[in-house]
This record gives structure tokens, C-alpha cells and sequence, in this order.
């Protein structure tokens, strides 16, 4: 038998539903502790090492940081495949059926066959359910890996931050070929904008407020300055695929926490999306600028000085992939064999670690079952049947470039 033969004899719609439900069930929320938050490591050794022992994966470690390392294959043959998952999905705020696993009719939303609710399922766990189960069915199938897979799952996933696949390529010397990332609606994404984020405090004065004149009002101050941030900040760049950079404060938080205070402090994040070859470094000079023009300058009702400080925050590159690339070479053949056509491509508004692989020099491209549209909310979930879709495609992946 040919792959797709022994791909299709073993890969089951109800084992990948399997997979997602139990994966979901296991929470692994994003929390004021990021990467360092003890569910993660949880979550990758109770739920993701176990099976993949099972399937007979031995060669695992961890970093540091927590993140798992897995090896698979005979590695004769030069060629190396790296998958890409990531364990910390958004945390339960309002969704009250999070980590139920719940399984629905997906007619009502738009998608096909049944789904699964609960927090990750659209981002992170669908895909990671799915590469579980390409793994599983390509070697019980008993198709020989002459190459070498890596499977990597990372603590991060919504941090904003490259930090833990940075630590597993430079510190842990795990390089491929190419690889692959989640991805959404069985799209292969083919590039993304970058992101930097930009902590900007402005210190003032508190005094009670029946008499503002005696403090220095720390928000009058954060307000001069986002007006001079949308007036300042260039943002002319531009591409046909990607749009326009882009620029917005995501968080305000202003101190101290009481009643009837001119407050003290005022702290701003900065959300500053990058276009490919922007420089991350320029991006912040142009805001750095426009904040420190505040610095110095007078509260108009007390007439005491405003004090700006700005700090860069985690930044993540930029992407773009060439229509040649080998990873959407590899992922047009698998898609071809499993589902009948080689998937349609998109681009993304938001940032990945694909950034980061890229712009060292492994050709990693995002594609699988997630649902962007549903991330962060309270209906987040992912279908059954582009999960096991997305499984078959991940599948003959391995098999055509490794087996």
C-alpha cells in the first residue's frame, strides 16, 4: 500500500475527536506567571508525554524553561521535519464551559460536522491533537521514519513573546529542515506581521482630588501622550497582502488604587504591528519620541511636570513565505493526496513563532484546524473534522518527507 492507503486505514475521525476532547478537559490558562505557570509543565507531562511514549516516542527532554523536546526516526537520510506546538491557551474569564470538552452540532457556527468547545480549542489544542495523531497513525502504520521528526511543545502560546522557541533552537541546538505551526481553517498561512509592545509610564503627583491643584495628574499627562502617539507615529508602509502597520494602546493602568485621588502613575502598552522589513528598533524611536515630547511638560491645572518613561517590551518578527517554499511544497503534496487539493492560502493580522523560525532560517509555515475567528472568546472551539483532516495532512507530511 501506498501512504495515503495506510494513512487512511488508520487514521480515525473518533480518535482525533478523542484527542481534542481529553486535551481540552486538561487547562493550561495563561496566568500572571506566563511561562513560568506550573499548569503548563502540568499539562505537557501529564497530557502530551504520556502519549507519546505510547505511540513509542522514548528520545524526550526538557529545557529549562519546561519545554518538551521529542525525537523520532532512524535519521540516515539528512532530511528533518520539525512540528511546532504550543501548551497555553487563553485563561477561562467568561467562558463558563471551558474546560468541559463539550461536544456540539457545528451547523450553528458555520462549521462542519460536530465541534468541541473550551479555551484553547480554537488556537492551540485542535492542531495539537491532530499532530498526536498524524504521529500515532504514522507509526502504527509501521511506515519506516529515515529521516528525523522533532516534535516540540512549547510552554508559551500567548505571551506575545518568542522566548520559549527561542530557547529550544539556540540554547537547545533543535533545528529542521523546515517546520510547521498550528494554523487556521485548513489555510496555510504565508506570512504575518510582526509586533513590538512599548511600556510607557508617565509619574505624576498624587493629592486628594477636591484639590487637584496640588498634584500633578498622572492621567492628564498618559492622555497628552496617546494624542501625540496618533498624531506622531508614522505609519505610511504598506503591503498587498498584509495591509498597513498599525499602532494602539491595549492596557491602561493608572495608581494608586483609591477613591478621590489625582492618581500618581499612569502605565500605557503600546501594540505596534510591523509590516516585513520594518525595523523593530526604528518602530521605537518614532514612538519613544512622540511619548518623551510629554516629558517635562506641565500639568496645565497644578502647573507641576510630568515625568515619561519608555521601555521596549517583547517583540515577535514578521513573516513571509516565498510560494516555493519547501514547507508549502510539502504541505500542498500532503494536501493533495489526503483531502483532494492543495489548501488555499491567507495571510494574518496577528504574530506567530513562525516569525521567529523564518527569520532563522527554517522555513516554517502555519496550517492546520484552528478557528481564529473564535480565539479569546466565549464560543472558542474547533471542528471534529478538520481536526482529523488536519491529522491526515500532518501524516502524509511525515510520511512523504521522512518516510
Amino acid at each position: 500500500m501506498d501512504f495515503r492507503q495506510i494513512i487512511e486505514g488508520r487514521a480515525s475521525k473518533d480518535r482525533a475527536k478523542e484527542l481534542l476532547v481529553e486535551l481540552v478537559r486538561v487547562p493550561s490558562p495563561q496566568t500572571e506567571l506566563l511561562e513560568a505557570e506550573p499548569l503548563l509543565r502540568e499539562f505537557i507531562t501529564g497530557a502530551v508525554e504520556p502519549r507519546l511514549r505510547a505511540m513509542g516516542i522514548s528520545a524526550i527532554r526538557y529545557d529549562g524553561m519546561g519545554n518538551l523536546m521529542a525525537t523520532h526516526g532512524a535519521d540516515a537520510t539528512g532530511k528533518s521535519l520539525m512540528f511546532v506546538a504550543h501548551a497555553m491557551n487563553q485563561p477561562e474569564a467568561t467562558m463558563t464551559n471551558a474546560y468541559d470538552g463539550e461536544v456540539v452540532d457545528g451547523a450553528r457556527f458555520d462549521l462542519p460536522g460536530e465541534v468541541v468547545m473550551g479555551k484553547g480549542a480554537s488556537e492551540q489544542k485542535a492542531n495539537l491533537a491532530a499532530m498526536l495523531h498524524a504521529m500515532e497513525t504514522v507509526i502504527g502504520g509501521g511506515i519506516e521514519i529515515n529521516g528525523r521528526l522533532d516534535f516540540v511543545c512549547c510552554v508559551s502560546g500567548e505571551t506575545g513573546r518568542h522566548d520559549a522557541i527561542r530557547n529550544v533552537v539556540e540554547n537547545e541546538g533543535v533545528r529542521a529542515d523546515m517546520a510547521l505551526i498550528y494554523g487556521d481553517s485548513l489555510l496555510i498561512n504565508m506570512g504575518n506581521r510582526g509586533r513590538i509592545d512599548v511600556f510607557i509610564t508617565v509619574h505624576g503627583a498624587p493629592c486628594h482630588s477636591s484639590q487637584p491643584a496640588e498634584g500633578c495628574n498622572a492621567i492628564t499627562g498618559a492622555m497628552e501622550v496617546i494624542r501625540r502617539l496618533g498624531e506622531n507615529v508614522p505609519l505610511d508602509a504598506s503591503h498587498p497582502d498584509l495591509g498597513s502597520p498599525s499602532l494602539c494602546i491595549n492596557r491602561i493602568r493608572s495608581l494608586p488604587e483609591s477613591t478621590h485621588t489625582i492618581q500618581a502613575r499612569c502605565d500605557l502598552t503600546v501594540d505596534r504591528r510591523l509590516l516585513p522589513g520594518e525595523d523593530p528598533e526604528a518602530a521605537l524611536a518614532d514612538i519613544e519620541a512622540a511619548a518623551m515630547a510629554v516629558d517635562g511638560l506641565a500639568d496645565p491645572v497644578s502647573g507641576k511636570k510630568w515625568r515619561v518613561e519608555v521601555k521596549m517590551g517583547p517583540f515577535m518578527y514578521p513573516s513571509l513565505l516565498a510560494a516555493d517554499s519547501p514547507i508549502v511544497a510539502l504541505i500542498n503534496r500532503a494536501g493533495e493526496a489526503m483531502l483532494g487539493s492543495a489548501p488555499e492560502t491567507c495571510y494574518a493580522p496577528n504574530a506567530f513563532d513562525q516569525g521567529y523560525l523564518n527569520h532563522v532560517g527554517i522555513p516554517t509555515a502555519n496550517y492546520g484546524a484552528g478557528e481564529r475567528r473564535f480565539a479569546h472568546t466565549d464560543n472558542d472551539m474547533a471542528s471534529v473534522e478538520r481536526t482529523f483532516d488536519s491529522a491526515k495532512v500532518y501524516a502524509y507530511m511525515i510520511a512523504d518527507y521522512l518516510g
